[in-house]
């Protein structure tokens, strides 16, 4: 007998199964995450403790002029306003300053969950494009900013929160080599430095889902965003743009521009990664083949809970389950997150 044939009606004390719903029901699609920008596990463990902590002894000296001027309230206003790196310079100072950047409730909350996108701001050389307000906006919104569904990345060319689907498919999320988009559109890639627009270092990481070498430009645009802006300037004209959007997309290299990103619940104190349907993926698997690409819908916990009580699949992975008392075969696939190789 199938998963799906020994579906039941769901239990009607749904709230009291919803934990054990999740867990049973929903599984997390790792290769979202491996597939974008960054860090090993030990490279962040090692710098975590730092982010996140001031000197034990007290300061033995204040911030001069600043502090005699302003008082501490004044100066976290004013360093909440400074973009990421110089927040770090600042922050370097002494051991006051150290004590003042710490202890913002902003700065706290992305440094302990929000480092991924901290990480890779700074590794994509985007720091100086961004301030702390805008990482910690991003970490306690949970929408995709493109469709409004559950968002698991963040976009790092525009700070935005994303979702895997949009990544994919949206013409808001398209990059451009830096070289190729200066020479679709006529303009030297000195010109553009000096427009406002944001260019992001690429970084080494896997980009695709095969796990095989893919070629890697050193500098990617977001290319509509850097079109708008040409064109607001009058520094590009309509054929121009033609060319550029009719060019044909390098796909991943959108992932090069993307990091995961939990988002953080402040009313429940809750951090959430996002979970995948395990009822859609054994749909999927049961009319696919192995190579095809298998649903990218993530959810919250409770935009879950709401596709649980309409998926039959899930219901019938539940059902299977006996209320959570017994286990139930998952796929390869999702025993694996994702990938049937998860590299080290």
């Amino acid at each position: 007998m199938s998963v799906v044939d020994t579906v039941q009606d769901v239990p009607q004390d749904f709230e009291h199964y919803a934990d054990t719903i999740i867990q049973v029901c929903s599984y997390h699609r790792r290769d979202f995450d491996l597939v974008v920008v960054r860090s090993r596990a030990h490279e962040t463990q090692s710098v975590e403790a730092s982010l996140r902590s001031a000197f034990e002894s007290l300061p033995a000296a204040d911030l001069g002029v600043l502090s005699r001027r302003l008082p501490t309230e004044l100066v976290l206003l004013v360093i909440q306003e400074l973009d990421i790196r110089a927040y770090f310079s600042f922050r370097q100072v002494n051991r006051k300053a150290r004590l003042i950047a710490t202890s913002l409730r902003e700065y706290g909350l992305v440094s302990r969950y929000g480092v991924e996108g901290l990480q890779g701001l700074l590794r994509t050389e985007l720091g100086p494009c961004f301030t702390m307000n805008d990482l910690y906006r991003s970490l306690i919104t949970d929408k995709c900013l493109n469709c409004g569904s559950f968002g698991s990345l963040l976009f790092l060319l525009t700070a935005e929160r994303c979702c895997f689907a949009c990544l994919l498919s949206s013409d808001h999320y398209r990059t451009t080599a830096l070289s190729t988009f200066a020479e679709l559109s006529g303009i030297f890639p000195s010109q553009l430095d000096c427009l406002p627009i944001q260019v992001l270092r690429t970084v080494p990481g896997i980009y695709n889902f095969l796990e095989v070498s893919v070629k890697r430009p050193e500098y990617l645009v977001a290319e509509e965003r850097a079109i708008q802006t040409l064109l607001a300037s009058k520094v590009i004209r309509g054929d121009a743009v033609s060319k550029l959007r009719a060019r044909r997309e390098q796909r991943n290299e959108r992932f090069m521009a993307a990091t995961a990103y939990p988002y953080y619940d402040l009313a429940n104190a809750r951090l959430e990664r996002g979970v995948n349907c395990k009822g859609c993926q054994l749909r999927f698997e049961n009319t696919h083949t192995v190579t095809a690409l298998s649903p990218a819908r993530v959810y919250s916990t409770q935009g879950f809970l709401n596709h649980f009580s309409e998926c039959t699949e899930a219901q019938g992975v539940w059902a299977a389950s006996e209320k959570g008392t017994q286990p139930v075969h998952d796929s390869e696939m999702i025993r694996s997150g994702g990938y049937i190789n998860i590299p080290d």
